[in-house]
């Protein structure tokens, strides 16, 4: 019965990450107007620059699960795709809401298409939600956390919630 309730937990919060993925934020619902300089130092940021990092400090989560503490460990490669490259990042239109937050703190909560490429795999395409929090500090903005999350589409949430199944029947 455990087991069966862990399951029915484990596919509910997968359906509620799905179907929240495939809505557009609620309109008016954040307040992305305000601090309006601000938010365009935000959108100019470069996450791979290591001048918008505040000492180091970022700590960021792969789409692959990968925890990174600091921009050295962020842009080494995973094992087995050293290789890979970004090719480009696109944001799904009306998918990212920025909140700015007393003009010092903000989070950025996007759907990005990202294809990465390698010369000896070809390109590797995929969708992940993103969420990034900067702090300002002496005038200037720095990413200090992000998160990727690979969104799945239907047939992988199909093979997720079956491996997950069986994981849990042979606990």
């Amino acid at each position: 019965m455990k087991q069966l309730t862990h399951i029915f937990v484990l596919f509910l919060s997968a359906v509620l990450i799905v179907n929240a993925v495939a809505a557009q934020p609620p309109a008016g619902k954040y307040n992305t107007d305000n601090y309006p300089e601000d938010r365009k130092a935000i959108d100019s940021l470069n996450g791979y620059d290591p001048s918008n990092l505040l000492n180091d400090d970022l700590i960021s989560v792969g789409p692959e699960g990968k925890i990174s503490y600091g921009f050295v460990q962020w842009t080494t490669p995973v094992p087995g795709l050293e290789d890979f490259r970004f090719k480009s990042f696109t944001p799904m239109p009306g998918m990212t809401v920025l909140r700015v937050y007393n003009g010092d703190a903000a989070v950025r909560h996007s759907v990005i298409d990202v294809v990465v490429t390698s010369p000896t795999k070809g390109d590797f395409a995929l969708r992940v939600i993103r969420t990034e929090t900067y702090i300002k500090t002496n005038g200037k903005w720095h990413l200090v956390y992000g998160q990727g999350t690979k969104w799945l589409n239907e047939e992988e949430f199909k093979l997720f919630m079956k491996q997950s199944q069986e994981a849990a029947k042979n606990k």
